[in-house]
């Protein structure tokens, strides 16, 4: 029986004592009935949050944001990192308040839930579905109240629009005894500037070598690779992203040099 069903068939038990003439009164029962669907609502709030790997609190704050508005009970009302964290461990939390029943005297129950590099953390492994393992009822604090996400200030590296057919023609162009150096500087000098929010644009690399340019800039997902042949044909590659990965082939300009058969997934 699982976390969510065991706390049904307790509701459930409660209501028939309560009925029975028990000492549990149905006041008792609904707050009980209340209590678990509020904790069920924080728990389904908090892995619904996940959206890839990330070692900070604050992004799962910012997402918890843009959750809210399909998850109408809860409300954000703190996160906390956690100083000092290792990796595979939880670095922090987000502390929601769940509230039910209408605007007039709502049932109102505060919960936190714990976060890794991997989602929402729990103290066993295999109880992401336990509602209780998941939404750790806290003490709702009078001042509780709703907080905004904090600011994401960091830059967002990114390949400009445009820079592919830059690249093609610099090194379509470039002269014989063109330095790495060189090539770099003449794509910097031409390249489009990011338009997004925060974002800046990857630091290029080439290489040369026997009359071969290999050119390179980006990350795992997003990488340009383009290669000037000895013959003076150039091309952009499209490699699989599985050798793109760190510890594999990556996204570096000798990568562009190789064989095309290197080049190949090999899966």
């Amino acid at each position: 029986m699982n976390a969510r069903a065991s706390t049904a068939v307790g509701v459930v038990l409660l209501v028939a004592g309560a009925l029975a003439g028990c000492a549990v009164t149905p006041a008792d029962a609904y707050e009980a009935v209340l209590a678990a669907r509020a904790q069920a609502d924080a728990a389904d709030f908090a892995r619904d949050l996940y959206r890839g790997p990330t070692d900070t609190i604050d992004d799962y704050a910012r997402w918890a944001d843009e959750k809210l508005a399909t998850h109408p009970s809860v409300e954000l009302i703190g996160y906390e990192a956690y100083s000092g964290a290792v990796h595979g461990e939880p670095f922090g939390a987000l502390q929601v308040r769940v509230m039910l029943g209408g605007q007039v005297d709502p049932y109102t129950a505060c919960f936190e839930s714990k976060f890794d590099y991997w989602g929402v953390a729990t103290e066993e492994f295999g109880d992401w579905e336990d509602d209780d393992a998941v939404a750790l009822p806290v003490d709702c604090t009078s001042d509780a109240k709703p907080i905004p996400p904090p600011v994401d200030t960091r830059p967002v590296p990114v390949v400009p629009d445009g820079t592919e057919a830059v690249v093609v023609e610099v090194l379509g162009t470039a002269a014989p005894d063109a330095s790495p150096a060189d090539i770099v500087a003449a794509v910097k000098a031409r390249m489009p500037e990011p338009t997004g929010d925060r974002e800046v644009a990857f630091d290029p690399s080439a290489v040369v070598s026997e009359q071969q340019i290999g050119f390179a800039m980006g990350d795992v997902d997003d990488c340009l690779l383009v290669t000037r042949r000895a013959s003076g044909e150039v091309e952009v590659l499209s490699v699989p992203r599985v050798l793109l990965q760190p510890g594999e082939l990556g996204c570096r300009a000798e990568t562009a040099l190789l064989p095309a058969d290197r080049l190949r997934s090999p899966h």
